[in-house]
C-alpha cells in the first residue's frame, strides 16, 4: 500500500513537471497589453517596453503563475569620476537623472558640510546642473531623506553614501528614482494565454512572435543593451554638454578615437587640432568626450543630519 502511495506520488510530481516544462517551451514571445510591450524570452530573461520606460529582469514560473521579476537599481546614487587636468583647485560634479530637482537629495562631505541639492518646490531647472567646488572635498556622501508619500518606500534603499575622492575631481553623480524601481509583474497561464491577475476580466494579452515584431535583431539586442548603459554602465562617455551618449542614439566605440593624454579626452582624429571644439555646447557635439569610470563606495544605515541653511541649487521661475 505505502508503495502504491509513493509510486502515485512520483507519478504526480512527473505530470507537475512535464506541465511546467510545457508552460517554458511556450511561454516566450511578444505580448501587448496594458499599454506597453512585454518581451518573455526562453532564457528566463524578460523585457518590458512602455512610454518613456525600459525595463528588464528574469521570470519564474510557479504553478498557473508567471512573475516578472524586474532588475531594480542596486543604489539610490552611481558616481563616475575622471581626472580633470583643467581644474587645478576644488572639483567639479554634474547632478543628473530624472528627479534630480528634488529638495530631498542631501549632498556634502559629511558631517558638517551637508546641504540640500535644490530648495523647495524647485520648477526651473537648468541642464546641466553642474557645480564647481572652491574646495575638494575627501569624499562625496550623498543620501535622499525618506519620503512618507512613497508608497513603495520599504522596497526602496534608504542609506547614506559615501564615495572617496581619491585623485579623481570631476563628478557625475546619478540619481535613481522612486519611479525606477518596480514591484513584479504577476500573470496567469491559461489555456488561451497570458491574463492580467489583477484584472476581473479575465481577457487575454495579445501574443506574436520577436520575428514578427522586430524585423532587424540588432535594433532589440541595441534596446537590450540601452537598459544597462543608462543604468548599470561602467563608465560614461560625455561631451562638454553633458550628453551621456546612453539615450538609444548609438553605442559609440572609442576605437575609432584618439586619446589625448594631456587633457585626458577622446577625440576625432578625423577632425584636425584645430577644429576641434572642446568648450563646445552643441549636446550632439561628439568629437571630443571626456571617460567617466564608475567608483564604488560605501554605505550605511540612513541618518538625519544636519543641513546648512542654503541649498546648493536654486530654481525658483517666480524670483
Amino acid at each position: 500500500m505505502k508503495l502504491n502511495k509513493i509510486l502515485f506520488s512520483l507519478m504526480l510530481i512527473c505530470a507537475m513537471l512535464v506541465h511546467a516544462q510545457k508552460n517554458v517551451e511556450n511561454i516566450d514571445g511578444v505580448y501587448k497589453g496594458k499599454g506597453a510591450v512585454f518581451i518573455i524570452n526562453k532564457n528566463k530573461t524578460f523585457l518590458i517596453m512602455a512610454y518613456a520606460t525600459l525595463i528588464k529582469g528574469t521570470w519564474n514560473i510557479e504553478k498557473d503563475l508567471i512573475y516578472l521579476k524586474p532588475k531594480n537599481p542596486e543604489d539610490k546614487f552611481f558616481v563616475y569620476a575622471r581626472k580633470n587636468p583643467d581644474i587645478k583647485i576644488g572639483m567639479r560634479i554634474n547632478f543628473s537623472g530624472d528627479g534630480i530637482g528634488n529638495s530631498n537629495i542631501v549632498v556634502g562631505e559629511f558631517p558638517n558640510k551637508m546641504q540640500a541639492l535644490f530648495n523647495d518646490d524647485a520648477n526651473c531647472l537648468d541642464y546641466p546642473n553642474v557645480h564647481v567646488f572652491k574646495e575638494k572635498w575627501s569624499s562625496v556622501t550623498l543620501l535622499e531623506d525618506q519620503n512618507e508619500e512613497n508608497w513603495k518606500v520599504s522596497d526602496i534603499p534608504r542609506v547614506m553614501y559615501s564615495f572617496p575622492t581619491g585623485d579623481y575631481n570631476d563628478f557625475i553623480v546619478q540619481h535613481m528614482q522612486d519611479s525606477l524601481y518596480h514591484n513584479d509583474f504577476v500573470f496567469k497561464i491559461t489555456k488561451k494565454g497570458l491574463s492580467d491577475v489583477n484584472s476581473g476580466s479575465g481577457d487575454v494579452l495579445k501574443k506574436s512572435t520577436i520575428k514578427d515584431e522586430f524585423s532587424n535583431e540588432k535594433e532589440l539586442e541595441f534596446i537590450n543593451q540601452s537598459f544597462d548603459m543608462a543604468f548599470a554602465a561602467d563608465y560614461k562617455l560625455v561631451n562638454n554638454a553633458y550628453n551621456t551618449n546612453d539615450d538609444m542614439n548609438g553605442k559609440i566605440d572609442l576605437n575609432y578615437y584618439k586619446y589625448d593624454k594631456l587633457k585626458n579626452v577622446y577625440v576625432n582624429p578625423a577632425v584636425s587640432a584645430k577644429e576641434l571644439n572642446y568648450k563646445s555646447k552643441d549636446y550632439h557635439y561628439n568629437d571630443v568626450l571626456m571617460k567617466f569610470d564608475r567608483i564604488t563606495g560605501t554605505s550605511k544605515p540612513w541618518i538625519a543630519v544636519k543641513k546648512l541653511p542654503k541649498p546648493l541649487f536654486i530654481a525658483n521661475c517666480n524670483n
